[in-house]
């Protein structure tokens, strides 16, 4: 659940929301500058499902000192059990769109494969619970690459299409939570143009409350508009997790109604 302070009250969007808006942009994605690795319909789909786990959870939300547990707050054990059952949901549908919910869930711990900035706990001295999982995403990518057929080509592709995986992840989070709210800027990192290629920055800039600048811009048509659905609740208190869920039960379904376009 993506938790933020709007004008319309407290509005939460669900994970499995904000995939559809990530799978709006690997849609879109695509122009004369930036190529599609092929094949695309793996990637698409992780798009659509890389966080397909945290369904189930999603439908009886839970507080934390009165409030809805954000995405960042959700403790550990129950944080890698949903990624866990997203993984193998992904991988049974397909090898490579497993792969990359796998990659994407077990980086999530490991700076997101050199994306983020700063230091990267190492591995001995995380809590066993993410250990285990992180082992246990190496035996699950490599049963995969068996099942695809490992060599040069995939491992390229499966790093292409982690790093646009994580650029979509990255700008829907920016939109739906803190970062364009804010007033903020995002640099996209490493964005790859093909296949093979190290990627370069995309930069994204505030354009009103619901805009934002890409450059340069990676996808196709002037501009891209990107829905969100969302529900909106009285920002107080909550007693307990059933007081959060009958009042999301009672709260109807909005649009936010987020556009992207180039400079």
């Amino acid at each position: 659940m993506i938790v933020s302070r709007r004008p319309q009250g407290l509005v939460l969007v669900r994970q499995v929301d904000h995939q559809e808006q990530c799978a709006l942009m690997a849609r879109a994605w695509g122009n004369a500058a930036f190529a599609r690795p092929e094949p695309y319909a793996p990637l698409e789909e992780a798009a659509r499902c890389h966080d397909e786990g945290w369904r189930a959870w999603e439908e009886a939300p839970a507080i934390r000192d009165g409030a809805p547990v954000d995405f960042t707050e959700i403790d550990r054990p129950t944080h890698v059990a949903l990624y866990r059952r997203g993984i193998a949901a992904a991988a049974a549908r397909d090898a490579r769109t497993g792969l990359l919910v796998s990659m994407h869930g077990q980086r999530l711990y490991e700076g997101r494969g050199g994306l983020d900035p700063g230091p990267v706990t190492p591995r001995a001295d995380r809590e066993p619970v993410v250990r285990e999982f992180l082992a246990e995403q190496d035996r699950v990518q490599d049963d995969l690459r068996a099942r695809i057929g490992a060599g040069e080509g995939l491992d390229g592709w499966a790093s292409a299409g982690y790093r646009l995986l994580q650029t979509w992840d990255a700008l829907s989070i920016h939109l739906t939570w803190r970062g364009l709210l804010a007033g903020r800027e995002l640099v996209l990192p490493q964005v790859p143009r093909e296949t093979g290629d190290p990627g370069l920055d995309l930069r994204v800039s505030p354009d009103g409350p619901m805009s934002c600048i890409v450059a340069p811009w990676p996808f196709g048509g002037d501009s891209l508009a990107l829905p969100v659905r969302a529900r909106a609740i009285e920002d107080r208190p909550y007693a307990s997790d059933l007081d959060l869920g009958e009042s999301l039960a009672r709260a109807e379904w909005l649009t936010l109604a987020f556009r992207v376009r180039p400079d």
